[in-house]
């Protein structure tokens, strides 16, 4: 009998929110950066795009307003839209090393705001509305 998959035997992961840069307007365009990185950093393991909200859209400004008053460090202009990636424990401090500066944001377009092990914290602190999910 197959060894039953129990909480610690499966993969650990961060969730990373990140601010998108105003040229990402579509998710497969932000797919393609996030491949991008998978690839520089050489994980064997998948980093996902879980949710992204495009600049201007009804989501990322909603959230835009709550990040001015959270972090103030930040500045956006409110053309950012916002994500949130998944991304293997072994990687996820390189990951948010090549994307926390304004050099990463410069390359990458994208730049870490927030990083937790559950994405339910991700959302409340960029105040992102859960994704309907598409029931079969």
């Amino acid at each position: 009998m197959a060894k039953k998959l129990t909480k610690a035997l499966r993969g650990k992961r961060r969730w990373i929110g990140v601010v998108v840069s105003p040229e990402m307007t579509t998710r497969s365009q932000l797919q393609t950066a996030v491949n991008d990185l998978q690839q520089l950093l050489g994980s064997k393991k998948e980093i996902k795009l879980m949710d992204f909200f495009s600049g201007g859209s009804e989501g990322a400004e909603l959230a835009h307003t709550n990040l001015k008053q959270t972090l103030p460090k930040i500045s956006l202009n409110g053309d950012e839209g916002l994500a949130i990636i998944q991304v293997p424990h072994e990687v996820s401090s390189d990951f948010r090393i090549l994307i926390e500066t304004e050099q990463g944001y410069d390359e990458y377009s994208m730049l870490s705001v927030s990083m937790s092990g559950k994405i339910r914290l991700i959302r409340e602190r960029l105040n992102l509305p859960k994704p309907n999910r598409e029931r079969r």
